[in-house]
């Protein structure tokens, strides 16, 4: 079809008179008023969802931090110290043991700095002999 004969056939339909079928505009009325008041329905039943949303993270939030503090509790009624012997004398002689074992790596710690400083002393005084020679 051309552009004229279309133009013609637009022309004819709007010079016809145009009748609508019975009944036709009350049924789209109705079926507007039930898209609006569904939509009305979805607008109102938002806040609701937002409300609830928000109460459940709160109660998520309040949950989480109940479990942490029962968790931190009962972790440290786990560690407290407690005494490991119940016999005073063995404790002593435990004790003793801990601290000769620590005297003993302690001078050997410290006979190993003597000697490194004996050995900076000689590489001084080479060096000091070298220098002023």
């Amino acid at each position: 079809m051309n552009d004229k004969k279309i133009d013609e056939l637009i022309n004819k339909s709007l010079q016809e008179e145009q009748t609508l079928p019975e009944g036709l505009s009350h049924r789209l009325e109705e079926r507007i008023d039930a898209w609006a008041a569904t939509e009305e329905k979805k607008t109102r039943s938002l806040p609701r969802r937002r409300t609830l949303y928000w109460l459940s993270g709160i109660a998520a939030s309040i949950l989480l931090c109940i479990g942490f503090f029962q968790y931190e509790a009962s972790y440290q009624a786990h560690n407290r110290l407690s005494d490991t012997y119940t016999n005073p004398e063995e404790a002593a002689v435990a004790a003793e043991k801990a601290l000769f074992l620590l005297s003993h790596n302690l001078n050997k710690g410290i006979s190993q700095v003597n000697n490194a400083g004996q050995e900076i002393d000689k590489v001084n005084n080479i060096l000091s002999k070298h220098l002023n020679d």
